[in-house]
């Protein structure tokens, strides 16, 4: 079954049962920090050569990954303990980012799941300072140095007010928790995300100018690429408030689907009638699932001109875990898309004990979403 959201690049591995995924972002910013790095190392300790301080500035690359790692550890944590199922881990050419289930939080809850992230950095910069005296001088001593202001100031540009950045998701758990609407609390800290993203390019770029400096080239990528980066997520998060005011102008059963489930040996013929006989009585095509020994498929990509007697089970896609929730924890739309994106499942049969209720697809969110004038 096709997913919506999932990471690309490569598995490290599932600490915890929580997915990590490296990003195919993550080299370049590697390959910014090796370029940008390098020559700072060696001017700082001369002896080392261009290949020593290099190889320096790759080991520094390396240890911003264990802080991005323990910042968004702290993230799924959080998650964890606040009672959220959490999707997965992607560190990537920006940072990372953590996904996890939200529908079910209150407002304190989010805002103790964002903080917790800057808190992590906050910890390692503090045990780095500690550390610091007994570090002896040369190689050791600078990444030590530059492993503390990277936490401390990773921690502390996250606690910025704006989507985003984690202090966006403090700013949405307040506005959330004031006026019991998620989706002004999305908006406010979108459009305050925007801002901070016009605040950023004033403060690098348009105050040097007009005191007739110019911005070096790094000054100006780093400017670019976090200025982009925290623009498309501010807009996200925009757009996402946006769709949330419209969630309560779609019901429930206006985007689902029927389900009918075959055995794996009924041929499709039989499969074919059943389902017209579900169009008929219902007016949607039903979601069609296939039972067999080995569990539950999802019927899809029959050939044409396959012979009518060929058995169902030839045409079973696996179901990606997530697939299936009891209908009385997903109460409404927005926990459903919510489960969705966590889980990375594009379909979700609803039940009730172990009888189908109905499927909800992404397209048919999108469709109902639009209907009722989302943005997006």
């Amino acid at each position: 079954m096709t997913t919506i959201d999932a990471p690309r690049g490569w598995r490290l591995g599932a600490p915890g049962g929580v997915p990590i995924h490296l990003s195919a972002t993550w080299p370049i910013l590697v390959i910014v920090i090796v370029v940008s790095f390098g020559p700072q190392v060696a001017r700082a300790v001369p002896g080392l050569g261009a290949l020593g301080a290099y190889v320096v500035a790759a080991v520094y690359a390396g240890l911003l990954m264990v802080s991005v790692l323990a910042h968004e550890g702290a993230h799924a944590a959080g998650a964890r303990a606040m009672g959220a199922r959490v999707g997965y881990i992607v560190i990537d050419g920006f940072g990372g980012h953590t996904t996890y289930e939200a529908s079910r939080l209150t407002p304190a809850r989010s805002a103790l799941i964002a903080v917790v992230g800057p808190l992590a950095n906050g910890a390692l910069a503090a045990a780095g300072w500690f550390l610091l005296p007994l570090l002896p001088e040369g190689v050791p001593r600078l990444l030590g140095i530059a492993f503390v202001l990277t936490n401390g100031i990773v921690g502390a540009f996250n606690l910025v007010p704006g989507h985003p950045l984690d202090g966006g998701h403090l700013l949405d758990a307040l506005v959330w928790q004031v006026t019991g609407r998620r989706d002004l609390g999305m908006l406010v800290s979108g459009w305050a995300g925007r801002l901070v993203v016009v605040a950023l390019v004033g403060w690098l770029v348009v105050a040097p100018l007009l005191a007739g400096d110019r911005p070096s080239f790094l000054i100006l990528a780093w400017t670019g690429l976090i200025g982009a980066m925290l623009w498309s997520g501010a807009s996200q998060a925009v757009r996402t408030g946006r769709d949330m005011g419209a969630y309560h102008r779609i019901d429930l059963p206006s985007v689902m689907s029927p389900v009918l489930v075959v055995h794996e040996q009924d041929s499709l013929d039989v499969v074919a009638r059943r389902v017209e006989e579900t169009r008929s009585r219902t007016g949607l095509t039903p979601v069609v699932l296939v039972e067999s020994d080995e569990g539950v498929g999802l019927l899809a990509g029959v050939d044409e001109g396959t012979p009518a007697g060929t058995p169902a089970g030839r045409f079973t896609d696996p179901l990606p875990p997530g697939w299936s929730v009891d209908v009385d924890t997903m109460p409404s739309v927005a926990a459903i898309v919510d489960h969705m994106h966590a889980r990375s499942v594009s379909m979700v049969v609803l039940r009730r004990g172990e009888e189908p209720v109905g499927a909800v697809t992404a397209s048919a969110v999108r469709a109902a979403l639009t209907r009722a004038g989302a943005a997006s």
